[in-house]
């Protein structure tokens, strides 16, 4: 009994040993950064259903239009009311993070949707300029400083 106490012991010890010899490579997770973008809703009218719909509309990369979403068969997604559009959006991954209502309830939303660096440096490679000519354009506060003096 004691023979095989101590073989269990010594197989255990070496599993161990092993197990603690072993360095394990951590896959490292990749950077995620926030990409941001313009979202609204807009108001048009269906013809074919002969009703209003919402659809929404999202910032482009290529020209900063705004453009509808479509679904596989590049037909316009579009709800019978706006909330339904706030959803599907969520859905895809984005984040509502700013509204700029301009006394609209429904205008201009800023979303934002978590992206590798990789991904993120693909989409915003061609959008970065420089200059060594710029001037600073005074704030309205500034102006209406400068008018009243």
């Amino acid at each position: 009994m004691k023979k095989i106490l101590l073989i269990i012991a010594l197989a255990t010890m070496t599993v161990v040993a092993n197990a603690q010899n072993k360095t394990t490579s951590a896959k490292t997770a990749q950077e995620m950064v926030y990409y941001y973008t313009d979202f609204n809703i807009v108001r048009m009218r269906d013809t074919a259903r002969k009703k209003d719909v919402y659809v929404p509309y999202i910032g482009n990369d290529t020209d900063g239009e705004m453009t509808p979403f479509k679904d596989d068969n590049g037909n316009i997604v579009c709800f019978d009311i706006p909330v339904w559009g706030f959803n599907y959006i969520t859905s895809l991954g984005w984040e509502l993070c700013w509204h700029d209502d301009n006394y609209n309830a429904i205008q201009r939303w800023l979303i934002k949707k978590k992206v590798t660096k990789l991904q993120f440096d693909k989409l915003t490679k061609d959008k970065i300029g420089t200059s060594n000519t710029l001037e600073r354009i005074p704030s309205a506060v500034e102006e209406l400083q400068r008018m009243v003096k």
